[in-house]
């Protein structure tokens, strides 16, 4: 109702790891807290029969989404490497706030979980090869994902300094000419590809 005040009442409070208490609420399910997480609040105040008004409740209950947050996270993290931004754009698709959300996501990045520069290498060695890309394409791309130009110019070079583009355009060339393009058709998708036009050039002599 409107004019309502939000109000956070603690029955019971149990450590479950290092930084980490499960609240027993009066106003709702068993929730987990990670205590670093709160902003306002002590951890030492979280003891049984506290009570929080406006702003320490939303303080705590903040602190309890970003847990679930970071949760779901470390889920995704474990089956393959995720940027920041896709992660984010997942988190908020599935309704989680941005606050929160930012709290995870510094966590997860503080303790090397989440890394930018560990999806860009990644995702380089996975897809230029098969795909056979040039530097321009693989750095729009990875800037497209929300990579950063900083982090994504360092990866591509990286991976150039281990792969030949010029091997990776020629293989570009035999594969589309069995695909039957020629002439124009075959320099546009060179291009659109991602190589130099003498690049190009001197893979079609």
């Amino acid at each position: 109702m409107a004019g309502d005040v939000l109000k956070l009442s603690v029955v019971s409070v149990k450590q479950v790891g290092m930084d980490c208490v499960e609240i027993t609420s009066s106003e709702g399910p068993v929730f987990f807290v990670r205590t670093s997480y709160l902003q306002s609040v002590s951890p030492h105040a979280l003891g049984e029969g506290a009570v929080f008004d406006e702003p320490e409740a939303e303080d705590i209950l903040r602190a309890g989404e970003a847990f679930v947050i970071e949760k779901k996270c470390e889920g995704l993290l474990a089956r393959c490497e995720q940027c920041r931004a896709g992660l984010e754009r997942k988190m908020l698709q599935k309704g989680f706030s941005k606050e929160p959300l930012s709290l995870a996501l510094d966590y997860l990045e503080e303790r090397k979980f989440l890394s930018d520069e560990r999806f860009a290498s990644s995702w380089l060695r996975i897809h230029a090869v098969s795909k056979c890309q040039g530097r321009s394409r693989l750095t729009s791309e990875l800037l497209r994902r929300g990579i950063s130009r900083s982090i994504t110019t360092a990866a591509v070079e990286e991976f150039f300094a281990e792969h030949d583009e010029e091997a990776m355009c020629r293989k570009a060339v035999e594969k589309a000419t069995r695909a039957g393009r020629t002439g124009d058709k075959l320099m546009k998708y060179l291009l659109d590809s991602g190589f130099s036009y003498r690049m190009i050039q001197n893979s079609l002599q």
